[in-house]
């Protein structure tokens, strides 16, 4: 497909993609238990090992890495010195994670249905969404509402007051990668559809943006671009769009 680049390769299963703040690409190798920094010319070095089954990665604003441990039912913290601790345990097959508009670390309890809600200061849990089957990724609106990517079919946009919406009638089965690109449009990996869609959470309306993915899971979006992780052939592309 016109625009559509392949960057890297060789991965086991790349799961999860983030951007530090100088724009270095970091995926997490789910099969292969590691953390992987991809350079300009897509280049890979190990750059933390011994996590097992990594999946979610995001920074924050002081390039403090958070990467969900699926197999362990951790979150792990990594700062810009590579200083590494488990920050917070007792999680379910934690799968994509995101931070929500007021800073704290949203995670998807796949096993158990559930939305978690992290604070980084004082590590108190709170479940923020129940009632959901095999959620795997989740992103936050403007207005607070949460849009969450489920295994099972389902994308499902939750309001502040808890009022479910379900927007996945097109979708095959949403994966961990969901970003939001727009104030009311989210682009989300169909992994069972093997392509990345967007939606506009207010008209429903839904475009295909990239197909004919193997097996795509991972989805990030940084300068206008996407990047996404494919199983299949254990790959990191890039489409601009």
């Amino acid at each position: 497909m016109a625009g559509l680049t392949k960057i890297s390769s060789d991965f086991n299963a790349p799961t999860g993609i983030a951007f530090d703040s100088k724009g270095e690409m970091y995926v997490t190798d789910w099969s292969n238990n590691s953390i992987l920094k991809i350079n300009a010319n897509g280049k890979k070095e190990t750059f933390y090992s011994g996590i097992s089954s990594p999946a979610g990665i995001v920074f924050d604003a002081k390039d403090n890495m958070y990467v969900s441990s699926y197999g362990d039912d951790y979150i792990l913290k990594i700062n810009r010195d590579g200083k590494s601790e488990k920050i917070s345990d007792g999680y379910h097959t934690p799968t994509g994670i995101a931070f929500s508009n007021q800073g704290q670390l949203l995670i998807t309890n796949r096993s158990t249905g559930e939305i978690v809600s992290l604070d980084l200061q004082t590590k108190q849990k709170n479940i923020v969404a129940r009632g959901l089957t095999t959620p795997v990724g989740v992103t936050q609106l403007a207005d607070n509402s949460l849009v969450v990517s489920q295994y099972s079919g389902r994308l499902t946009m939750i309001s502040p007051n808890g009022t479910q919406t379900e927007l996945g009638a097109e979708f095959n089965r949403p994966g961990v990668g969901i970003v939001l690109i727009a104030p009311n449009v989210v682009a989300v990996v169909d992994n069972g559809a093997g392509m990345v869609r967007k939606i506009d959470v207010q008209s429903k309306k839904v475009t295909t943006l990239v197909s004919n993915l193997s097996q795509a899971v991972a989805l990030a979006y940084h300068n206008n671009r996407y990047y996404i992780g494919t199983w299949g052939d254990g790959s990191v592309y890039e489409f601009n769009n």
